[in-house]
């Protein structure tokens, strides 16, 4: 499997970025555009038409450049557009590899030790009400039977 993001995948990913950053820019173009002529209804209508396919054209630039970018960031298979479990694998192994890096990080931050073997407890069950006892004691801590 390669660790590496393709170039294309690369370029889909920035230029979906560039759509999403322009429709976004078209949209927000709007309510400025609103507010610095609020009041003013001369040529109404074809302002209002104007406005409205500039919003709507903004809509669609971010929802479109978001597709884009979720292709070029998981690939085809890994963001769902193939169904090919295989692929999928291959293109988001760089994300799993990332996502089992931070949690890594993580519990060595929290300084856990996860690699070493659980301490092994030895316990004694009393033959008279089945309770776990200490592999040292004499008597049973629940009813005080000899062990």
């Amino acid at each position: 499997m390669s660790r590496k993001i393709s170039e294309d995948r690369k370029a889909a990913y920035y230029v979906g970025m560039l759509l999403q950053i322009f429709g976004g820019l078209l949209f927000a173009s709007v309510f400025v555009k609103f507010t610095m002529r609020f009041g003013d209804f001369t040529d109404f209508v074809d302002r209002t038409k104007s406005e409205a396919l500039r919003a709507f054209t903004g809509m669609a630039l971010m929802m479109i450049g978001g597709f884009i970018r979720g292709v070029g960031a998981k690939g085809l298979a890994g963001s769902g557009v193939l169904l090919d479990p295989e692929r999928t694998r291959q293109e988001l192994e760089p994300y799993s590899r990332m996502a089992g890096g931070m949690v890594r990080d993580a519990i060595d931050e929290a300084r856990l030790d996860l690699g070493s073997e659980p301490e092994q407890v030895i316990v004694i069950k009393c033959r008279e009400c089945a309770a776990l006892n200490p592999e040292s004691a004499n008597f049973c801590q629940e009813c005080g039977t000899k062990l």
